[in-house]
């Protein structure tokens, strides 16, 4: 058997002799037709005899059935060809394997087969990888960063919730509102509610993207130090959400601002959107081209990009510049306790988040990340406790 047929691409191979089977099922309904015996000329059916005819069909299908056996086996068995010697293997180059897509259809994994291979084949192969690294990087830090905000909130949540309600593609989230001269109930987000995972993240994270992009800056700094990178905060509006999210009674928001980090890639001249609070559109993916992300959610650029060097606290600082969001007791105190729960954040990244938590196997990067989400969660649980008086009522009008 030639070399140039056993590489026939096995789906082309199978429309063929699915061709010739529909062909092959045609001729014998037109022979077997009573119509057509009945039509043909008495030399025709002395030189083609229906036990002939049978007999042929007969050969045709035992070919057809051994044909198709043959095709399942030469069927790829997941072998792929070494980059450097083309020799058939299994094992894909750990450092850019499964990194995120940039454009439709990239990128394609590199094989090798052995350790001197890769090494050789090293000088055409590094930047490539090291690109393909670097995606895999951003696509971690930004998964890191939703946990870490929706973390956050789950520990401290302060909308009075009483029920959460997906109709008609719209995903609404019933609370108690309270007055400006109410202080808000905060405490652990009511799980009760729904048992949606993609509900609950989205009731998360409401109203809170320009609030995550501040409490986020210190983190997002530490994960992607050492990058060359160009790191930015944009403010858009999203004209078409997956699963819009409102809050009962409340505004209707949609039009509204929404801020997510825009990050250019020096190198490789990529750039990215990274959104931690997508989830409250209906967004899953936190990592998204740059271009992508603007056309697929119909964005309209309401301010930026400006260079991304916000802390905890940037926005509470200016809000607090505000009479409107200042201007009662309760929404000092609020302003307060948010404040004094960021810096918690604050201390625990300071600590204990470092570019680390990127590297590593998929399991390990895994096993990782759950370690510093539940350290997380415990941390905030641990210094709301202990703040004791920090979060009562002092403030005298």
């Amino acid at each position: 058997m030639s070399e140039d047929f056993a590489q026939v691409p096995f789906c082309f191979l199978l429309f063929l002799l699915s061709l010739l089977f529909s062909l092959l099922s045609f001729l014998s309904l037109l022979f077997s037709d009573p119509q057509y015996h009945q039509s043909a000329t008495s030399h025709a059916r002395r030189q083609l005899p229906l036990a002939t005819i049978d007999e042929i069909f007969r050969v045709f299908n035992t070919a057809l059935i051994e044909a198709i056996t043959f095709a399942f086996r030469m069927a790829p068995k997941g072998l792929f060809e070494c980059a450097r010697c083309g020799t058939e293997t299994k094992t894909m180059c750990l450092g850019c394997s499964h990194a995120p897509e940039y454009k439709p259809g990239d990128p394609p994994a590199v094989y090798y087969c052995s350790r001197s291979c890769l090494i050789m084949d090293w000088p055409k192969h590094k930047d490539y990888c090291k690109n393909m690294q670097q995606r895999k990087m951003l696509l971690r830090s930004a998964q890191i960063l939703k946990a870490a905000i929706l973390t956050y909130r789950e520990t401290i949540y302060d909308v009075d919730l009483t029920k959460i309600e997906y109709r008609d593609g719209v995903l609404y989230l019933h609370q108690n509102q309270r007055s400006v001269s109410s202080q808000s109930k905060r405490g652990p987000f009511p799980n009760h509610m729904t048992d949606n995972i993609k509900h609950k993240e989205a009731a998360l994270v409401k109203s809170q993207s320009t609030a995550a992009i501040a409490l986020l800056g210190p983190l997002t700094r530490k994960l992607l130090r050492g990058m060359s990178l160009k790191l930015e905060t944009m403010v858009i509006n999203i004209g078409n959400p997956r699963v819009p999210t409102r809050l009962v009674p409340g505004p209707d928001l949609h039009g509204g601002p929404h801020t997510v980090l825009k990050i250019e890639c020096l190198e490789s001249n990529e750039t990215w959107i990274i959104d931690p609070t997508g989830c409250q559109y209906g967004f899953q993916d936190v990592l998204v081209p740059f271009g992508k992300y603007l056309i697929d959610n119909e964005c309209r650029i309401l301010g930026g990009p400006r260079i991304y060097d916000m802390y905890e606290t940037r926005d509470l600082d200016y809000l607090s510049t505000l009479h409107i969001f200042t201007k009662t007791k309760a929404q000092r105190q609020d302003m307060r306790l948010e404040r004094l729960t960021r810096h918690h954040f604050a201390v625990f990244i300071y600590l204990s988040a470092h570019d680390r938590l990127l590297v590593g196997s998929g399991a390990d990067y895994k096993k990782n990340l759950d370690r510093f989400i539940t350290e997380l969660k415990t941390h905030m649980v641990n210094s709301i406790r202990k703040a004791g008086n920090d979060f009562e009522d002092s403030e005298d009008d």
